[in-house]
């Protein structure tokens, strides 16, 4: 009895309540984790079945429709190729080759593509040639073909490619369109993004012999393509820079691409050490109003501004175009304005931006 009533008397005491408490909340305890933790359910509203139905109905009417990630990726696709100016059908003829005597596509003759022009680039299946290295678009009035000429970058698969200087070959590609009005409407989409076009007379205009490949010129079709005019320019070259190499480089590389730009160029050769610069601070402005490209080194471009700081018309001699073509053995000038050592890519930016890029010193 006395036992019992002292555990009676605990039982009462505040130490004792705890402990009861305590030995009650342990036993309503379940002894699962699931039932531990149950994931809440919330009563379906009209809300949520109306979405559930929408999301439904919005799979099977597009069952092909991709993934929101898959449609930001085309979207920034569409952006890096710029806006498109034209589309249409073009066949590719790989009779025409390049210089180096590569084809200048793949695929089989006769192989139609789904072509497109855009502010950016010129893309047929899965092929894109940037605007960039375009240099001029060839097309004779009334006939369903052009040829573009480019120099693009040459692609090697080869795992060493990555330590390898990047080399440019000239392509002339060769495009067949649907109708002659076709490939008209594509080469004035060249003109639009600032390409030169050499306009040529159909082939009937000059010569007797038919061709099956000729097509009769439709009357009503307007020859005239929005194209600039040529650039008329001075070329200085210094034989001497690059250990005597800059001679070849100007008349190998780069004069073919002004020519094919349509570049209307007088050359001189430098003859001594300074002759630049008295050249340029006597030369009559009108026989280059497009601008003055120096051939060679460092030297030669500091000939040229010396010459230009000599004149007494400093307004007109510092709006004048300068541009540069690395062949010296030092062109860090050249690389520290454009970015570029190679020859060919000087040249293509001469050419391409703004219809005439050169820098600008005032």
């Amino acid at each position: 009895m006395q036992k019992s009533d002292h555990h009676e008397q605990n039982l009462t005491s505040p130490r004792g309540l705890i402990h009861k408490v305590l030995r009650r909340t342990n036993s309503r305890r379940s002894p699962t984790a699931a039932e531990q933790d149950p994931s809440p359910v919330f009563p379906e509203t009209s809300n949520t079945k109306f979405l559930k139905q929408k999301n439904v109905e919005g799979a099977s009417k597009d069952p092909e429709k991709g993934s929101t990630h898959d449609n930001r990726i085309e979207d920034e696709k569409s952006d890096l190729l710029g806006y498109e100016v034209c589309s249409g059908k073009l066949t590719l003829d790989n009779k025409g080759r390049s210089v180096s005597g590569e084809q200048s596509g793949s695929g089989s003759s006769g192989n139609c593509f789904d072509a497109r022009l855009t502010t950016e680039a010129l893309v047929w299946g899965s092929n894109i040639l940037k605007l960039e290295d375009i240099v001029s678009v060839s097309y004779n009035a009334g006939l369903r073909h052009f040829t573009v000429h480019a120099c693009p970058l040459e692609k090697r698969s080869n795992g060493l490619s990555c330590f390898m200087k990047p080399r440019r070959i000239q392509k002339d590609l060769r495009f067949l369109s649907t109708a002659p009005h076709e490939a008209f409407r594509w080469v004035n989409g060249f003109a639009d993004q600032q390409c030169y076009v050499n306009l040529l007379p159909h082939p009937m205009a000059s010569s007797k012999k038919h061709s099956s490949e000729l097509i009769p010129f439709d009357a009503m079709l307007d020859p005239y393509v929005k194209c600039r005019s040529p650039p008329k320019i001075l070329v200085i070259l210094n034989p001497r820079s690059g250990h005597g190499r800059s001679s070849k480089v100007f008349h190998g590389k780069v004069e073919p691409i002004f020519k094919l730009a349509g570049f209307k160029m007088e050359v001189i050769k430098t003859t001594h050490a300074g002759h630049a610069k008295s050249l340029v601070s006597t030369i009559d402005f009108s026989t280059c109003p497009d601008g003055i490209v120096c051939v060679g080194g460092d030297g030669i471009v500091n000939e040229v501004l010396n010459g230009l700081l000599c004149r007494d018309d400093q307004i007109e001699a510092g709006s004048l175009p300068i541009g540069i073509i690395p062949a010296g053995s030092d062109n860090s000038l050249v690389w520290t304005v454009l970015g570029v050592k190679d020859p060919i890519s000087a040249a293509l930016s001469i050419v391409r931006v703004n219809n005439i890029s050169f820098v600008q010193f005032y």
